[in-house]
């Protein structure tokens, strides 16, 4: 029992260095460094999202950029077409977490509606989810009237965000709250239910539980969340295209949750800061050597390094090295006794 306490004294007094350090960046850091942290935060959420579905509940959508991309041009779409103002900004919120709760809910009762586990549904629910998503990917190009096609859309943003500075604090504020509501989500008994479906749906259903009913959820809660923080990547960038509905934009949460550990939900902050700064890093590095050009290499090469040496990801060997540690305590603690 005290070995507990001491541990969660150190990781509150760990978490308000962090907050600490993070809050005194902006004014030690260059405009560059603000926005790949304030990018850092955003994508966590995104991945946290995608986290839910693949860590918590066992699903893998290939898809999940639709809600993300979707969220980016919804505050895009409203800016341009009604001013870039506040009240507009709100509008667009209500409008991301609206589709998003009504996507999920349809591409739901098209994925799940077969029930079952096993690889043959699990591929299948992915090449649905990916076809789903490559359907709202191909109608956004095709709709150039709203959305400019592949050239992409630009626009303004209020006055209240214009500042990178004070943008980097809505930023980190945006990505505290969400964490809390999404930790709380899976924490919650609808949590507990999804992880015993990832575990054993069968079982799970013999149990009494309505498994559709709770991975719909699980799903829209995901496509909300991930609709959230495409909106406040849009504001970040003020600008939005097709890129950000791609698969491409999906295997990127999904590569961010697996480096920094999946089930975790916290490891989704870790994946998001280690594949952005990597990715900064390597982009800066193409005017030291042509070879850096394809700095995609690189960046795979990473990955399966990372995939091999640690396969829970970053917070998985934390966690793994805690457990070390205190089994020698209480070993040591037995002996003596």
């Amino acid at each position: 029992m005290m070995i507990t306490k001491d541990f969660s004294k150190k990781r509150l007094i760990i978490l308000a260095l962090l907050l600490a350090g993070l809050s005194v960046i902006p004014h030690v850091s260059g405009l560059s460094t603000i926005t790949l942290f304030s990018r850092i935060f955003i994508m966590a959420i995104y991945a946290m999202s995608y986290d839910i579905l693949r860590g918590y509940m066992g699903f893998i959508n290939l898809g999940h950029a639709m809600f993300f991309g979707t969220g980016a041009y919804a505050v895009g779409v409203m800016f341009r077409n009604f001013g870039s103002t506040l009240p507009v900004f709100l509008i667009a919120i209500v409008f991301s977490v609206v589709f998003s709760s009504i996507a999920a809910f349809i591409m739901g009762k098209i994925v799940f509606r077969s029930g079952g586990k096993g690889p043959v549904v699990v591929v299948a629910g992915a090449m649905t989810t990916l076809a789903l998503g490559e359907i709202v990917r191909h109608t956004a190009e095709r709709w150039r009237s709203v959305t400019m096609g592949a050239d992409g859309l630009s626009y303004r943003i209020p006055e209240i965000f214009s500042n990178r500075i004070l943008f980097y604090y809505y930023a980190l504020i945006f990505m505290i709250v969400m964490t809390l509501v999404l930790r709380q989500f899976v924490l919650s008994p609808t949590g507990r239910v999804l992880m015993s479906i990832r575990e054993n749906e069968q079982r799970a259903e013999f149990l009494g539980y309505d498994t559709q009913k709770y991975k719909l959820i699980g799903l829209q809660v995901a496509g909300i969340a991930s609709g959230l923080s495409g909106v406040m990547f849009g504001v970040l960038n003020r600008f939005a295209n097709t890129e950000l509905l791609s698969v491409q934009q999906t295997l990127n949460a999904l590569l961010m949750t697996l480096v920094g550990g999946t089930g975790t939900l916290y490891g989704a902050i870790i994946g998001s800061g280690f594949v952005n700064i990597v990715q900064s890093q390597l982009l800066n590095f193409r005017s030291v050597h042509p070879v850096f050009e394809r700095w995609l290499l690189f960046f795979g090469a990473m990955y399966v390094i990372v995939v091999i040496f640690m396969p829970r990801g970053f917070v998985g060997l934390y966690y793994t090295l805690t457990d070390k540690q205190k089994a020698k305590v209480q070993k040591s603690a037995v002996g003596k006794s």
